[in-house]
């Protein structure tokens, strides 16, 4: 069983224990002639860089990318970045945990998250709306896939669960923007909500690794998410329980429209009040999400540094340094002249 996750890790100490292999590169040295292994290795709690210097061809030969590894190494420091150094026969594939079991997960309970959107589908006074939304929550396939789904690779809710973690919260939001709005159609919107990104159970692999699928590549999910409204509403039509077409046309715009502009992938920007509700909710959950994870992992950056100071890297994808307040020891005055 693990015993010490990424976040634990600190310089110095000795480690011996599973990750799960998410990056491997061979690397030419910069000062000497040969090659050496990178790997990058992840648990629940972070990753992590990993190099071993002699036997690189051998030991990349014997682990790829979705494995389970153990590994005993060495934890140092290179450039404020911890990493684990370990020798050509430390390392070997471990059959006894699934890659799944090393994927980070949201710590959300999601069949409760899951009962809460069908609550408040329930809610819904449109019988329409109600029943399209019911056939998919009603879906055992669907159901499965869009409780582990992450809801992006890197960006924001990138984990198992982050799918139908970021659904319930743009949900919440855009019941609240119904409340203080009351001309915007609630059930209209809480649809758009609660579907607007179902093409993530295709767009994304989940089961070794989250990374992009092939269809979400070179489709899309705001696509794939169309795709699978259009086979429901053709189904429903089968069944002589059609919606409007006016209603079905709002809808297909509340799905293509969600991410506001062209640049970030909408073919279209939105055209009326909840479609133009629902990309923000849709924005602000997301950013919220990335800033607060990463915060989180700044902070056990300097936890695992045993740094000081109140602010943290550059960070890239949001493009500012964030604060992070005092560390416990600014607060107890250590370090102090």
């Amino acid at each position: 069983m693990k015993k010490k996750f990424v976040k634990d890790l600190r310089e110095g100490e000795d480690v011996d224990d599973f990750f799960l292999v998410v990056g491997k590169e061979l690397r030419e040295f910069k000062t000497k002639p040969g090659i050496f292994l990178q790997l990058k290795l992840m648990d629940g709690t972070g990753s992590i860089t990993a190099r071993c210097w002699e036997g690189a061809e051998e030991v990349s030969a014997l682990v790829s990318v979705g494995d389970v590894v153990q590994i005993k190494g060495t934890v140092e420091s290179f450039q404020d970045e911890l990493q684990i150094i370990f020798e050509p026969y430390d390392i070997s594939k471990c059959d006894e945990l699934s890659p799944r079991d090393l994927l980070p997960k949201t710590e959300k309970d999601v069949d409760g998250l899951l009962s809460e959107i069908r609550a408040t589908t329930l809610s819904f006074e449109d019988e329409h709306l109600r029943r399209l939304v019911l056939s998919f929550l009603d879906d055992e396939a669907f159901v499965a896939k869009f409780k582990t789904a992450p809801a992006a690779k890197t960006y924001h809710h990138p984990y198992i669960g982050g799918l139908i973690e970021h659904t319930h919260a743009v949900m919440k939001i855009c019941d609240l923007l119904a409340e203080l709005y009351g001309e915007l159609d609630r059930d209209l919107l809480l649809t758009g909500a609660i579907l607007h990104d179902i093409g993530k159970i295709r767009g994304y692999e989940f089961e070794n690794i989250i990374d992009v699928s092939v269809e979400g590549g070179l489709v899309g999910h705001v696509l794939l998410s169309l795709e699978m409204l259009n086979e429901k509403l053709k189904e429903l039509s089968s069944l002589g329980l059609g919606l409007p077409e006016e209603l079905c046309l709002k809808l297909r715009h509340l799905i293509t429209s969600h991410h506001c502009h062209r640049k970030w992938g909408s073919p279209i920007e939105p055209r009326f009040a909840e479609a133009s509700a629902l990309c923000y909710a849709d924005l602000l959950d997301a950013r919220v999400n990335e800033f607060l994870r990463a915060q989180s992992e700044a902070l056990q950056q300097r936890e695992q540094r045993e740094g000081e100071g109140v602010w943290s890297d550059f960070s890239k994808s949001l493009r500012t340094f964030l604060y992070l307040g005092a560390s416990s020891k600014d607060e107890d005055g250590e370090g102090e002249e």
